[in-house]
């Protein structure tokens, strides 16, 4: 994604946009600048260019509140996981910061479920403000049933009420770790509904419904929505953006809801680089008259908050300690494990961590899913513990097991099962799906074109002598994975019923790659054109 801006591109000039002025509004009407962000995946520091952070956000946060008389900032989940902060705190980073930075209200993304319900409640134990999630039942959670999780909050601003309601995507069941006791409900727009009718009941007819659903089911939700004015969403990373090349679309989106009315909808990308701002004029009954704004991009020409940076600053100390240890590892390549690249194609990254699991293991087949991959390796430095915890923050343990080859071709089914295209006819990167397997000791071929269930063209795996071989749906293959997908995350329901003698309680992830790059050091793999383990047959992906 490219990015426009100069030294002039202040925060003055950033929050210059398109204020609603409060002399314009009549006595009837009511003026509300909304702040969201969505993904900010504990990137609590700035970029390696300078940019983003939460100092700088609060920078502008604050700089907002100052400006306009009745605001809030919300936050649409994905808080958990993606950096250090996380793996070394586990949540607790979290609760400081979001007090610091006065956050209104939340709802829960699917990462915050990924240390289990204990470390989620002890988080939501800390914070300050409400935690809203409609379609989960907590009630039978012995860590969460008295968290105070609720459906909706009514926030209280300016002598207003503004309701705001929260939803998580299912998939949490399949791609984190929530408990077995909570009870999940896919009817997004029927529980919103729902919910805002109880608002609604209540006297509240300006409603927010904040979901972390990601754009393949909030947009297609938006409009059998009633009684609310704006969704503001997250989980697909997705930009929306009047100013910044690369947005997925003018910020915000105006949609006409089920009952006849106007709705918004806007995500502010990810990893808390950017933050949406939304000026809101509602009049006497609740509907939305005016509205303007934008996502502001959080540059390194906005100075950061001093009392926010120290708070970064003190969690940082143990954090630099860890990112500063060598591994003994030098890439003569840069190692590729960005998410556009490793969800859709063949990864040099991916490449290594599946050959790890083999070697081990000893399993003729190694798997990973590209959703366990959460970063580039650099080449011709020395890699650190840090990096290493970065590219693999889950510490999920290796699981052996063995299966049918029918039951590995039902996985890569699955694998390829979420590959889609966009208007160009080109396979998306934005958005896909981390159940796409990186592989090794097999090839196959798909072809994205074909019905779900039947895309996979082609199997091979390595025999002992090194050779390819067609797979033998009867046959049973000795396989390594993440403990994660053993146990049936990410869609591998048949990992979970159909593995035989599953043992999933081997090393931790990162530990495995660090000790086998460390025998191949320097590392030289590349992805080879002549030679793919994967090949994507009749579609070309879109350009990164």
């Amino acid at each position: 994604m490219i990015r426009k801006f100069t030294a002039l591109f202040t925060v003055v000039a950033l929050l210059a946009i398109l204020v609603v002025a409060a002399g314009a509004q009549d006595d009837e009407s009511f003026a509300l600048t909304i702040m969201h962000t969505n993904d900010t995946h504990a990137a609590h520091a700035a970029d390696g260019d300078g940019n983003g952070g939460v100092a700088r956000q609060a920078t502008v946060v604050n700089a907002i509140r100052a400006e306009v008389e009745n605001s809030i900032l919300l936050d649409a989940g994905d808080r958990f996981s993606g950096t250090l902060f996380h793996s070394v705190y586990i949540g607790q980073d979290q609760i400081p910061i979001m007090n610091a930075l006065g956050y209104d209200a939340m709802t829960l993304g699917n990462h915050e479920f990924d240390n289990g319900d204990q470390a989620l409640a002890d988080f939501i134990a800390g914070l300050e403000f409400p935690v809203v999630t409609a379609n989960i039942d907590f009630s039978e959670s012995p860590e969460l049933s008295e968290s105070g999780i609720e459906a909706f909050v009514m926030l209280e601003v300016g002598g207003e009420q503004i309701g705001v309601i929260g939803l998580d995507t299912v998939d949490t069941i399949e791609i984190a770790s929530p408990g077995d006791a909570l009870i999940w409900n896919d009817d997004y727009a029927g529980v919103a509904n729902a919910a805002a009718a109880e608002l609604m009941d209540m006297g509240v007819n300006k409603i927010i419904l904040l979901t972390h659903l990601g754009i393949g089911d909030d947009l297609p939700m938006i409009e059998q929505l009633e009684g609310i004015d704006i969704v503001l969403g997250g989980h697909s990373h997705t930009l929306y953006s009047n100013t910044y090349q690369g947005a997925q679309g003018e910020y915000p989106l105006e949609f006409t809801s089920a009952a006849g009315e106007p709705i918004y909808y806007a995500q502010a990308s990810a990893n808390n680089e950017y933050l949406g701002r939304m000026d809101v004029e509602f009049d006497a009954d609740g509907i939305i008259t005016d509205i303007e704004g934008d996502t502001i991009f959080l540059s390194r020409f906005i100075t950061p908050d001093a009392d926010v940076q120290a708070i970064v600053d003190e969690l940082n100390t143990e954090i630099e300690a860890i990112q500063a240890e060598p591994v003994g590892v030098i890439s003569e390549v840069a190692l590729d494990g960005d998410r556009t690249v490793c969800r859709v194609e063949e990864c040099n990254l991916g490449n290594i961590i599946a050959d790890a699991w083999r070697w081990e293991t000893g399993a003729q087949i190694g798997l990973m899913n590209g959703g366990g991959i959460r970063r580039d390796l650099p080449s011709e430095e020395e890699l650190t513990l840090g990096m290493m915890l970065e590219l693999q923050p889950f510490g999920n343990q290796i699981s052996t097991f063995e299966l049918t080859g029918a039951d590995l071709l039902v996985a890569l089914e699955n694998s390829v099962s979420r590959i889609e295209f966009n208007e160009d006819g080109l396979v998306t990167r934005q958005g896909a799906s981390g159940r796409f397997l990186q592989v090794s000791g097999l090839r196959f071929s798909f072809d994205p074109n074909l019905n779900e269930g039947s895309r996979i063209v082609e199997v091979e795996v390595e025999n002992a002598d090194g050779e390819f071989e067609a797979l033998d749906p009867e046959a049973v293959y000795s396989v390594a994975a993440p403990n994660f997908i053993r146990g049936g995350g990410d869609g591998y329901a048949v990992f979970a019923e159909s593995a035989i003698n599953p043992y999933d309680f081997g090393r931790v992830d990162y530990e495995v790659t660090v000790d086998y790059m460390r025998t191949l050091s320097p590392v030289t793999m590349t992805v080879d054109p002549n030679n793919p383990r994967i090949n994507m047959m009749n579609a070309v992906v879109e350009p990164r």
